[in-house]
């Protein structure tokens, strides 16, 4: 199997990187300035699951990209909308796309450009970045890749089952867990209740999950921001209960203390936020159903004015 990687980011880079390390056909699209920055310093990956180097095939041209099997897309959502002719372009070649976004709002846009025969739903639980040289780091346990057919697609392609399970084989010969779902969009609002709730209170406190944890106040912020997205799930009828307040917040208490979000990362290095597309996209969400968000407007106040990146933002 022929795999992609557009973005050679912390996530694609990781995952990416794990594939070509088994042998795995990869190829990464990537921006000229991060196709100079590899070139120079070349693609290692820091894990606590062992770290390893690759030689990476990396390209700059969209129309190397034709011929894969797969392509993971793995770039930041503010991204997605001028990718989106390109990946149009690609799915209609043949080349099925599995977005590994943050949230979900972003399948929206993807289910209007692809037919459901060349997309698949996918989420990522991992947390990983770049440091100063453009290697990836990968610092908890926790590296597991969820994706899924979404509804009706077997209709318009018949042989998505056979490649699902193909595609299941090639991530667990890579060496972590490829979780195939047959309902993923709702495993996919699963990761995002915990991923809109964990990186709001861990950008707004500029602090890791156990000050969280450890804070009444901060506590109730965070539980407030559950039962908000659970609410417009929902809403939604995506298929989750209210049982999950209490699985969220036990889950809180089990969380290595010292693990933050990608969001307070990127706040931190005064990088642009993903805030529209996680917490902003579940107050529009929220507002096309009638429900009332005051924990996630809290939240978004906070953030919204760094989300074009800014270095002072955790001065």
């Amino acid at each position: 199997m022929k795999m992609g990687v557009m973005g050679a980011g912390a996530v694609g880079g990781y995952f990416g990187g794990l594939l070509a390390k088994s042998g795995v056909d990869v190829r990464f699209l990537v921006r000229p300035a991060r196709a100079a920055q590899l070139q120079k310093e070349g693609f290692s990956v820091r894990s606590v699951h062992g770290d390893f180097s690759i030689d990476p095939v990396v390209t700059t041209s969209i129309a190397d990209m034709e011929d894969v099997d797969v392509l993971l897309l793995a770039v930041k959502n503010y991204h997605l909308t001028n990718a989106l002719p390109d990946l149009k372009a690609l799915a209609k070649k043949g080349v099925v796309l599995l977005p590994l976004l943050n949230g979900v709002r972003h399948m929206d846009e993807l289910m209007n450009a692809v037919d459901p025969g060349h997309l698949l739903g996918g989420s990522c639980y991992i947390e990983v970045t770049l440091d100063e040289r453009g290697h990836v780091v990968q610092t908890s346990d926790i590296r597991d890749l969820v994706f899924g057919p979404l509804r009706g697609a077997q209709t318009v392609r018949e042989d998505l089952p056979d490649l699902l399970l193909r595609l299941q084989d090639v991530f667990t010969n890579a060496g972590f867990p490829g979780l195939l779902h047959q309902e993923i969009m709702r495993e996919m609002w699963k990761k995002y209740v915990f991923l809109c709730a964990f990186s709001g209170v861990t950008a707004s406190t500029r602090a890791p999950i156990g000050v969280t944890a450890s804070t009444p106040a901060t506590r109730n912020l965070y539980q407030g921001m559950v039962e908000e997205l659970l609410a417009v799930a929902k809403a939604r009828q995506i298929g989750l209960t209210d049982h999950m307040v209490d699985v969220m917040m036990q889950r809180l208490d089990q969380i290595d203390p010292n693990m933050t979000s990608s969001l307070h990362r990127d706040l931190a290095k005064g990088l642009p936020l993903e805030v529209d597309s996680l917490q902003g996209a579940l107050i529009d969400m929220a507002r096309e159903e009638g429900i009332a968000t005051p924990w996630h407007q809290a939240v978004y106040a906070v953030l919204a004015p760094y989300r074009m990146g800014a270095r002072f933002a955790a001065e």
